[in-house]
């Protein structure tokens, strides 16, 4: 049997749901599909969105197919070079950072930061060394029960069989940390 009787077969397979058989189809053709969409796209991230689009297209809907219709590779080929096209004419240009103007002079365009400004920086770093400064106020057996609850996600009744500590106490222990963290924390603003 040759490949486009094999690639055939497989497609009737995934068409009745047979996992063996996408999995094999994929091996079978992904790399020449991915050749196909790295030509028209001529980049390799949105290649392989399309070859995800398309293979999720086969798997989905692998039996509504026109009456009469064969699928074999060239069927998938061309398939995959009209979901590239549409991807490619979807994208909006791209404007490059550094260009030149009418005089020849090089020109750049600016571009937000992708972080927080100099200032929200500056902001975070103080509220993280005061809250430091707060946390260190406290004793060290509520604070190890206030980071287990807040900073690892434990319920009061997991931080108490860790710390084993009798339940009440750890509650009592977190809620007067906090009462504590936030009195310190107002004041140091």
């Amino acid at each position: 049997m040759d490949d486009r009787e094999e690639i055939s077969r497989l497609l009737a397979r995934v068409a009745l749901r047979d996992a063996k058989a996408f999995e094999a189809l994929f091996a079978m053709t992904a790399r020449r599909l991915m050749a196909v969409a790295v030509r028209v796209t001529q980049d390799a991230a949105m290649a392989e969105d399309v070859l995800q689009e398309v293979f999720s297209a086969v798997w989905n809907r692998a039996d509504n197919a026109a009456p009469g219709q064969q699928k074999t590779l060239a069927w998938l080929c061309v398939v995959t070079r009209h979901r590239a096209i549409d991807l490619v004419r979807k994208r909006k240009p791209e404007e490059p950072l550094h260009f030149r103007s009418a005089d020849g002079e090089e020109q750049t365009h600016d571009a937000a930061a992708e972080g927080a400004s100099p200032m929200e920086q500056m902001l975070q770093q103080e509220g993280d060394a005061r809250l430091a400064h707060c946390m260190g106020t406290l004793e060290a057996e509520p604070r190890k029960a206030l980071l287990l609850s807040f900073y690892e996600g434990l319920t009061h009744m997991e931080v108490a069989e860790r710390m084993q500590r009798p339940l009440g106490t750890v509650k009592a222990w977190t809620r007067r940390s906090l009462m504590r963290l936030k009195g310190c924390m107002e004041a140091a603003a």
